[in-house]
């Protein structure tokens, strides 16, 4: 089981790295391809199997599963418009998804919530 969840936490870190890799190289123009709606919902779909699979074995906190969820959401969301909008999306939209990244990833890191 452990090494199913390690290699579940690898493809979760992989996914948000793509996101924010692609965020990174359409910063300039605001124009990201496809993949990053479909990284960061992979990121989501992964989080999700891994959340259950974590109160299945009885680790991490409620609270700490749903911080990561909703700031994953958020970006996956803001995603998704900012790939609908392309060049026209808001700076608010366009700005959450290195954020929403980045609070997910001190949420993880440091255990806020457990």
């Amino acid at each position: 089981m452990s090494a199913l969840i390690g290699i579940l936490v690898v493809l979760h870190i992989l996914c948000w790295a793509t996101t924010f890799g692609v965020w990174v190289a359409a910063a300039k123009t605001k124009e990201p391809s496809k993949g990053i709606f479909h990284a960061a919902a992979g990121a989501v779909v992964i989080g999700l199997v891994l959340m259950g699979l974590g109160m299945a074995t009885g680790g991490g906190g409620h609270l700490w599963y749903t911080l990561k969820l909703v700031f994953a959401l958020v970006v996956a969301a803001a995603s998704f418009i900012a790939m609908r909008k392309g060049p026209h999306t808001p700076a608010a939209v366009w700005y959450a998804i290195p954020a929403g990244i980045a609070i997910n990833v001190v949420v993880a890191v440091f255990g806020i919530g457990f």
